[in-house]
């Protein structure tokens, strides 16, 4: 029997899925939440993306088929590419998979049911990569930041000792990084789009992200790995961090 679907992944639906492209990269991203896809979601994506990836939380696949044809036109040639995808919700695997096979038919995909915050399934036990991301998804996972960085630790284990864990989530509020760690940016109000975003996404279980805190993203990541980098674009939180710890 596989994971139980949260409110989060059964809101991808084949025909939200056919317009994430549009409503997700295209429109939510840089008018939403003020934060390009072309300037600064793509680039962090392909710059931490390795030959051997592990994909959490896949949406379409619109991330990794980008990249892997940002990088086939740099280079000339298409790269010995192995990519596993791991999500909650079964038609965003089968999307995805299909999506880059048509794009990139030589790519070694493996599409892989579970839950971010539960130990990986037997298929995965044992395994290494030398990236691993977490694009746009912890926003729609239930509970508080303390559990939802528990993807953390869980991905940890499938790195190799200098593998990099990176990704991008929408905040609830408008945060800041100050000397002291992050604080909610109280003199600048989000516009009126985003507070009806997440007002419309929280009540329904698409978001849960009203009380994320950033800051707890970044102590856990300190915990389970040597080096960590983040920033703040917008009302998204972008998260580096490479060596985790044994």
């Amino acid at each position: 029997m596989g994971p139980s679907p949260n409110a989060g992944s059964i809101r991808f639906t084949p025909f939200v899925l056919l317009i994430y492209d549009w409503y997700v990269i295209r429109i939510s991203a840089p008018r939403v939440w003020n934060c390009s896809t072309e300037k600064f979601l793509l680039p962090f994506f392909r710059e931490n993306f390795s030959k051997r990836h592990l994909d959490i939380g896949v949406g379409n696949g619109y991330f990794p088929i980008t990249a892997l044809t940002d990088i086939q036109k740099s280079e000339g040639v298409q790269r010995n590419q192995q990519i596993t995808l791991v999500d909650l919700s079964q038609h965003s695997l089968d999307a995805a998979k299909q999506r880059i096979l048509s794009h990139h038919p030589k790519v070694d995909v493996r599409a892989v049911l579970a839950d971010a915050v539960q130990p990986m399934p037997a298929a995965l036990q044992g395994e290494l990569f030398d990236s691993a991301s977490q694009y746009l998804l912890l926003h729609h996972m239930p509970g508080p930041t303390a559990h939802k960085a528990q993807a953390f630790r869980v991905a940890k284990q499938h790195l190799s000792d200098d593998g990099v864990l990176f990704g991008a989530t929408v905040l609830g509020k408008v945060w800041e990084k100050a000397p002291n760690g992050y604080r909610v940016k109280t003199e600048k109000k989000m516009s009126g789009l985003a507070s009806f975003a997440l007002g419309f996404y929280n009540n329904r279980g698409i978001f849960d992200n009203y009380g994320e805190d950033p800051g707890v993203f970044e102590d856990v990541l300190r915990e389970e790995f040597k080096e960590v980098e983040t920033h703040i674009v917008g009302m998204v939180f972008f998260f580096k961090a490479r060596g985790p710890r044994r």
